[in-house]
């Protein structure tokens, strides 16, 4: 996403000052890709040395090109052209006699003897090589082409010491003559084949031509150079990488055009490629500390966490770093194991720190909060560390920062910074302050509409018509219109969003990850088949090598395609629960026992593909049945009671008794639900219930009132005392099976970390809901009396049973999730902690013809109860193709609760089992 890419705009900001902001090229001669003499190559602190001493010597301060050159030598004592620089030093300086010592010295550590040879007769001539007849013949010439050289005629001055050297190949200063008069007509290339040439010929200063030549090389790769750098501040990225690449080929041991390159290619969102320039780089100097900070991000955005730790510690390990910058590592070390999920990580790096500082507290309060990584690292999530450059008495020095480092970077430096950390009014006034500074720079401009996008309503507005003005002067730029459709995306306007990334795809500018916020604007639009053909492209783009993909996008765009093609499914689950479930209203259990039973449930759905069903949207028609597949037994224990009729304890013997199971208890549903925003795991459910077994049909009523319940006792409710004149009657009713009711409900449900991961091997869990509704009873039923002793029955008469029961739930589970690659890397079993409570509000009442009109049935009311405990889940995902991820997963859990609250404890206690297959 450009408004991801775009982030990383601080860093070449940072990049920016330390090369000199203006991309002119550094000179070392110092550094070769391979010696002629087949030394080893220089490193670390020993080429830092070099590099300074012969940029010294070319600038002419040849006391301090001495004193580099003596401290790269104390490292290196075998390197010839270290000697050489040594040698020539003293040598502009007039201590002939030193000189000479150097050349000793050289010759005694076993050196080239012929250079040094040369050197020491050049020493001893005063610079006069030779008095040959060549040397007679070519002095003349060379004579003239130094005068011309003097008086700036370049042209003329090249020619003549081209035919100097020719007559006299001994004479290195004229070859290098040659060399600075063609480099000073701006013929660069032309200038290194002179270099070749007077290689070739023998010309014997050869260490200095090779340096020459190296210089040559990197002057010629800074018109590539500056283009890459304005290319970045033209959000050209793709010309960036490029240019810069073209840079790195013509001066390979120029560290800020590598720079340059990781910049562009890490703004154009090519990790891979990023990962590999750098790994390229540390060839050249496996040492060089920016460079290895910058392979450690590239790593570990590429979810390369061991070796992004590796690359962090050995930077943290350099023996030349002081306190403060080491401090600086371990902080870009530990944003790095946040970003992973290694909190233990985290705490190890912050132990020799001081916990007070600022940005420690903040990495160790977020180790301590422990939040689910993400799982797809982007410049926002994961922003870049930054370079904070500034001039030394021996050139521009930089040193890698994190990026929240507000304390020494920039006004864009804090805006990305809070940006990246979600503090978007921070990051507003910040990009504000930056456009102050700099209201002509285009990056800044930008980025301040960036920030304006994640504002409030107000500052979205601000951004939008700051857009529209760029795009009404640049509209065909692939940047303005991805970030536009952003904007969109945000403002919950998809149709202009996939406008925008279409326009931005046609340019033919926009990076090929488009293709999948394209995809993601169709199915937002409710197109799911346009999208789903869109994904599936995006998968045919990363198999051909078109389109760059992390193992996480590859998975979640196919994730995308099986949940966008997913027209129908079906579920069945059994489920065993230790305690008497809350009531028919509740987890689809048909019907309320006292007894430990078993549930079944099979469900069917279909998503109309054309009827309210998006990217983000989700309707269902659905069908039901359930039923209780064993009710188990139950005992009722010696208890005490009060007697309807006279007030008094009464004590009952206990009785044991067998619920209701099996097709007798079977109820059927037909509904629809709608999520309006998967965002916010909203849904709302209507469902239209069956009683269709024969036991959801009939039973019997018992009246709430006492005077009621004395007179079915067979006894006189007007004289309690009195002698029982009857048999005990009980109330029976029974309706047909297109009776039902209707069911209302709203499920809220959160999840973190329950999908299948392959980045990780465990990761933080939670998931939880929040349910609530009202289900309505209103049957027309046949009530007729039965004698409890005789079995008798009066006439059947026709009333009304009316059931309302109002409702809520919850459940929430807090664990770690682990892969079981040992058996296979789709079981996932999940271990946690769980809290789960329940409510119920009933009120059932009756119209029994010869009875009160609207009689109450007993235990109507409001109970509740809670529970936690701890359980286990098993979780297999299957049904997946070269295009879908997996479809269809079967579930286990067990749990094991405990009561903590509510008057119905044997609703929350007990164990709880669920084996549910989902297709």
């Amino acid at each position: 996403m450009t408004t991801a890419r775009l982030t990383g705009v601080a860093f070449a900001v940072a990049l920016l000052a330390c090369t000199g902001a203006h991309a002119a090229p550094l000179q070392p001669a110092e550094k070769q890709t391979a010696s002629p003499t087949g030394e080893r190559p220089l490193k670390g602190q020993a080429w830092r040395l070099a590099h300074q001493g012969f940029a010294s010597f070319d600038a002419g301060r040849y006391a301090e090109s001495e004193r580099f050159a003596r401290r790269a030598l104390a490292l290196r004592p075998d390197v010839l052209r270290l000697h050489m620089l040594l040698i020539y030093a003293l040598q502009k300086q007039g201590r002939i006699e030193e000189a000479l010592a150097a050349v000793a010295q050289a010759e005694s550590a076993g050196l080239d003897a012929s250079e040094l040879a040369r050197a020491r007769s050049n020493l001893a001539s005063g610079g006069d090589a030779s008095g040959s007849e060549a040397f007679r013949k070519g002095f003349p010439i060379a004579t003239q082409a130094f005068q011309d050289y003097n008086d700036q005629r370049y042209e003329a001055a090249a020619q003549g010491a081209e035919e100097a050297f020719r007559t006299d190949t001994s004479q290195g200063n004229w070859a290098m003559l040659w060399i600075a008069s063609l480099e000073a007509q701006g013929r660069l290339q032309a200038a290194i084949d002179a270099t070749d040439t007077a290689m070739e010929l023998g010309a014997p200063n050869r260490s200095d031509l090779i340096a020459r030549r190296q210089t040559l090389f990197k002057a010629l790769s800074t018109e590539p150079a500056i283009s890459a750098y304005q290319a970045l501040n033209d959000n050209n990225t793709q010309r960036a990488v490029a240019m810069a690449r073209e840079a790195v080929r013509l001066a390979p041991d120029t560290q800020s055009h590598r720079l340059l390159l990781l910049t562009a290619l890490l703004l154009n969102g090519r990790i891979a490629e990023g990962e590999a320039a750098a790994t390229d780089a540390l060839r050249q100097d496996s040492e060089d500390t920016s460079t290895l900070v910058l392979r450690g991000y590239f790593r570990q955005r590429l979810q390369r966490t061991e070796q992004a730790a590796r690359d962090f510690d050995e930077a943290i390990a350099q023996d030349w770093l002081d306190d403060e910058q080491r401090a600086n590592l371990r902080l870009i070390a530990a944003d790095a194991a946040l970003a992973s999920g290694d909190f233990a990580r985290v705490k190890a790096l912050m132990a020799p720190l001081d916990a007070g500082d600022k940005a420690v507290a903040l990495r160790l309060r977020q180790a301590d909060e422990a939040a689910t990584p993400p799982k797809v690292l982007t410049s926002l999530n994961y922003p870049p560390p930054f370079q904070d450059c500034h001039d030394t008495p021996y050139g521009t020095a930089c040193e890698m920062k994190p990026a929240d480092a507000a304390g020494a970077a920039s006004a864009s430096t804090r805006a990305y910074a809070a940006y990246g950390r979600q503090d978007y009014q921070e990051a507003i006034a910040q990009a504000r302050q930056a456009v102050e500074q700099a209201p002509d720079n285009a990056t800044m401009q930008r980025l301040l509409t960036i920030t304006l996008a994640a504002g409030n309503d107000a500052q979205q507005q601000e951004a939008l018509a700051r857009l529209d003005e760029d795009l009404a002067k640049s509209p065909q730029e692939a940047s303005l219109l991805m970030q536009r459709a952003y904007l969109w995306q945000r403002r919950q306007a998809p149709d202009k969003a996939l406008q925008d990334f279409r326009a931005a795809r046609a340019t033919g500018n926009a990076p090929p990850i488009v293709i999948l916020d394209e995809a993601y604007a169709l199915a937002a639009t409710g197109d799911k088949t346009q999208a789903i053909r869109t994904f599936k492209q995006a998968i045919d783009d990363n198999d051909s090598g078109e389109l760059e993909l992390t193992p996480d996008q590859r998975y979640f765009t196919r994730g995308a395609i099986a949940g966008l093609s997913r027209e129908w499914g079906a579920s069945v689950s059994t489920s065993y629960r230790g305690a008497r479930p809350a009531g028919s209203g509740l987890n689809g259990t048909p019907v309320t026992t006292a007894s430990d039973s078993v549930f079944a449930m099979a469900d069917v759905y279909w998503r109309p593909p054309m009827f309210l069903n998006s990217g983000k949207q989700v309707f269902e028609v659905y069908g039901r049945i359930a039923n209780t597949l064993s009710g188990g037994s139950s005992t009722v224990r010696d208890q005490r009671v009060v007697d309807p009729c006279t007030g008094l304890p009464v004590d009952v013997t206990a009785s044991r008794f067998k619920a209701a199971s099996g097709l007798p208890t079977t109820i059927g549903s037909v509904g629809v639900r709608f999520t309006p925003s998967t965002d916010y795991a909203l849904t709302f459910g209507l469902e239209r219930r069956f009683l269709l077994g024969s036991a959801t049909q009939s039973g019997s009523v018992t009246p709430g009132s006492d005077a009621l319940r004395c007179q079915l006792s067979g006894r006189d409710p007007s004289r309690p005392g009195a002698p029982v004149v009857g048999n005990p009657q009980s109330i029976q009713f029974d309706t047909g099976a297109s009776s039902g009711g209707w069911l209302g409900y709203v499920t809220w449900g959160f999840y973190r970390g329950t999908g299948l991961r392959f980045d990780v091997p465990s990761w933080f869990t939670m998931e939880g809901y929040l349910q609530g509704g009202y289900y309505r009873e209103d049957l027309s039923a046949d009530f007729w009396t039965r004698d409890q002793v005789t079995g008798a029955t009066s006439e059947r008469r026709r009333g009304k049973y009316r059931r309302d029961q109002w409702f809520a739930n919850a459940e929430l589970r807090v664990g770690r999730s682990f892969r079981m690659d040992s058996i296979s890397d789709h079981l996932v079993i999940f271990p946690h902690i769980v809290a789960a409570a329940d409510f119920q509000r009933q009120n059932y009442r009756a119209r029994v013809p010869g009875f009160a009109g609207d009689m109450a049935v007993l235990g109507n009311g409001s109970t509740w109860s809670s529970g936690v405990g701890a359980g286990v889940s098993l979780r297999y995902a299957f049904r997946e193709d070269h295009y879908n991820a997996a479809r269809s997963y079967v579930d286990w859990t067990v749990q094991y609760r405990k009561n903590v609250g509510g008057g119905q404890a044997d609703r929350a206690k007990g164990w709880f089992m669920s084996l549910s297959i989902w297709y």
